[in-house]
């Protein structure tokens, strides 16, 4: 049986169309995908994001354990700050990609739904060392609701329903937070983070006041999203859906995630993945297709050779373009179209010049031009 969030209700009584995520009966979308991505970009969208696991990290050697566990410097991390950084395999392999808020007298970790026993399990697993005693993993996540509150409007609307003033909370920060109407909370958190690239915050709040704030916020004008433009929106982003753009199978070096490495220190996978700092065997690219939409899974040519697969791929509202990411090849040399704005790019012209290096997607057993371009396709502009 699938599991279901505490603001399931709420959702049913929007008409909301459902789909199967990792084991959750999440809404997909209310009224369209392009409707509900075009709020979150013009105007402010809401989220119910409670399928996401919630771990509480306590103990004296809670930053030591996640240093650990963890390919960043977590003991290190300032008071109010959120890191996103990977758990990963022996092997190099992510398990998982999560954010940390460091609070006063604990860590909070979120991860991935799908993931969210097995992450709870193998953090357990791993601390049963001497070095990492009194740290205590709690998960919250059955008790806690979370929803992701996304748009150039978002700051605006969450102002109505909140005394303090979260106007100065920088990116990547968080607090300890009342809302009005939900002083009885034992849990109320903000952060300053979210999946679309769009400035956003997420909500955690005990599950007691999560149906009053979300439908506050609705009246407000939040219009409700499901994952389906969820997707869209953090493909436009180029940011990373586990099972597609990282796995168990793919390193952050394949995943051109490098720079989020702290090499100065000993974690799980570290040994696996120094063998391959400077010769990687895949790199992620972005890209447009001509014709039609990839599709993860879908095979990658050059020249008509295969050198890589989609990871995903999707109709891009903003842009109205079929865009995608692909894992490829690491020593194929491919051109990156560089453009102050993607959109003016026009695949055609630019395969039509150099026809002796034509990368393709094949699309329905038919081969299709694609473009690599810059990550990533959308970037908000600095006055949203």
């Amino acid at each position: 049986m699938l599991k279901k969030t505490f603001l399931h209700p709420q959702h049913e009584k929007l008409k909301a169309k459902f789909t199967e995520f990792g084991g959750w009966d999440m809404p997909v979308q209310y009224t369209s995908i392009i409707d509900e991505h075009n709020a979150v970009r013009n105007s402010v969208g809401i989220f119910d994001t409670s399928h996401m696991g919630t771990f509480i990290i306590s103990g004296e050697n809670a930053g030591k354990f996640l240093d650990y566990v963890t390919i960043s410097d977590m003991a290190n991390l300032p008071l109010y700050k959120a890191r996103y950084s990977m758990l990963l395999n022996e092997n190099g392999g992510i398990k998982d990609d999560i954010i940390v808020y460091k609070f006063k007298d604990y860590y909070m970790m979120i991860v991935n739904a799908g993931n969210l026993d097995k992450d709870f399990k193998w953090l357990n697993d791993n601390k049963n060392d001497k070095k990492f005693d009194f740290v205590e993993i709690k998960n919250l996540s059955s008790e806690i609701s979370m929803t992701a509150v996304q748009g150039p409007k978002a700051c605006e609307i969450i102002s109505k329903i909140t005394d303090e003033d979260i106007s100065l909370m920088k990116y990547f920060t968080a607090k300890d937070i009342k809302f009005k109407d939900c002083e009885n909370a034992e849990f109320s958190k903000i952060a300053r983070t979210g999946y679309t690239g769009e400035d956003g915050f997420e909500i955690l709040v005990s599950n007691n006041c999560a149906e009053n704030i979300w439908n506050k916020l609705i009246e407000l004008g939040a219009k409700p999203c499901g994952l389906g433009c969820r997707d869209t929106l953090r493909l436009e982003a180029c940011m990373p859906l586990h099972g597609h753009e990282i796995s168990e199978e793919i390193t952050p070096i394949d995943a051109g995630f490098i720079k989020t490495i702290f090499w100065n220190k000993d974690f799980i996978g570290k040994a696996a993945i120094e063998k391959i700092k400077g010769t990687p065997s895949k790199k992620s690219v972005a890209f447009i297709c001509n014709g039609g939409i990839a599709r993860a899974g879908d095979e990658v040519y050059l020249n008509d050779k295969k050198i890589g697969y989609v990871t995903s791929g999707s109709f891009s509202p903003t842009l109205k373009k079929a865009i995608g990411m692909a894992l490829i090849d690491f020593d194929v040399d491919v051109s990156v179209v560089g453009s102050s704005d993607i959109s003016d790019i026009n695949v055609s012209d630019t395969n039509a010049s150099d026809e002796k290096n034509k990368i393709q997607v094949k699309v329905h057993n038919s081969l299709r031009d694609i473009t690599i371009t810059p990550k990533p396709f959308y970037k908000r502009a600095k006055n949203k």
